[in-house]
Order: structure tokens, then sequence, then C-alpha cells
């Protein structure tokens, strides 16, 4: 059965041949003019007198072209979705490195900020304990010299106090010498 069927391909073969060379020939190009219809038919024809292995085969090759496809497809998409993946990785590595970057310079920036109020700081505190001693000193003098004034006052007035009394003892004394 499957010579037979064979046999008739071959005609059927045959046949198309047969129509191509018949065809007419196109002015200046090897390129020929056939029925269409008849090629149709005879190509019809040969797949249905196609064995039942060829048909298989030809099922299972254009099943595997259709999986080849769709898996090119999916690797296709696969591959895609790994690059946007990679990108958004890269992207994202990148803005954790600026955010890393810009953060070391806000720290650094806050450490220079915390020295500088920190020496302003000892610089003003410097200045008020100055001036706080100056005032210190000052009132201190000021103390100093009015202690030693009222020291002199008092010393003044007991000098005049002693004075005095000598002077009444004097009198006391005389007004008891005259007396006796």
């Amino acid at each position: 059965m499957e010579n037979s069927r064979c046999g008739e391909i071959a005609i059927l073969l045959d046949q198309l041949e047969d129509v191509i060379e018949e065809g007419k020939p196109s002015f200046l190009s090897n390129k020929i003019s056939v029925d269409r219809e008849q090629v149709i038919d005879v190509i019809r024809d040969i797949r249905l007198k196609l064995p039942t292995e060829v048909q298989q085969s030809i099922w299972i090759v254009e099943e595997r072209n259709k999986i080849l496809a769709e898996a090119q497809k999916e690797a296709h998409i696969i591959i895609e979705e790994a690059h946007e993946k990679l990108q958004s990785l890269i992207e994202q590595h990148e803005i954790t490195e600026y955010a890393t970057e810009r953060a070391e310079l806000i720290i650094e920036t806050a450490r220079q900020d915390a020295r500088q109020i920190h020496m302003g700081s000892v610089e003003y505190a410097e200045e008020i304990f100055k001036d706080v001693e100056l005032r210190l000193k000052t009132s201190l003098e000021t103390i100093h010299k009015e202690v030693q004034q009222f020291e002199n006052y008092i010393t003044d007035v007991l000098r005049e106090i002693y004075d005095n009394r000598q002077e009444l003892k004097g009198i006391t004394n005389q007004m008891n010498g005259t007396r006796g």
C-alpha cells in the first residue's frame, strides 16, 4: 500500500512538473506564468497521497516549529524581563550609592557644623567668662577701695575718739589735780 501511494505521489509530481514546463515564459526573464488552480490542485492531491508517517512527520515538524517559536518568544520575554530587572537593580544600586554618598555628605556637614557650633560656644563662653572676670575684678577693686576708705574713715574716727578721750582724760586729770 505504501508503494502504491509513493507511485501516486510520483505521478502527481510529474504532473506538477508538466504544469511548470508548459508555463509561458516571461519576456527577458527566467520566470514563467502557470495556471494557479492547476498547481494548487496537484499540491493538494500530493498532500492527500502522502503516507501517514510523512503527514505525522510534517505535523511533528510543524508542532516542533510552533513549540520552538513559542519557546523563543518566551525566552525573549524572559531575557527582556531579566534585562529590565537588571536595569532596575542597577538603578537601585545607583540610587543607593547616591543616597549613601549624600548621607555621608550630610553627616560630614553636620559634623563640621557641630564643630563650628562647639567652637563658637566655647568662644562665647570664654568671652562671657572674661566679662564676668573683669566685672568681678572691678567689683573687688571697688570693694577693696571702699573697704580701705572705710578703714581709713574708721581709723580717723577712732583716732578722733582716742584724741577726744585723751583730751577728756587730760581735762579730768586737771580737774582732779586742781581739786586736790
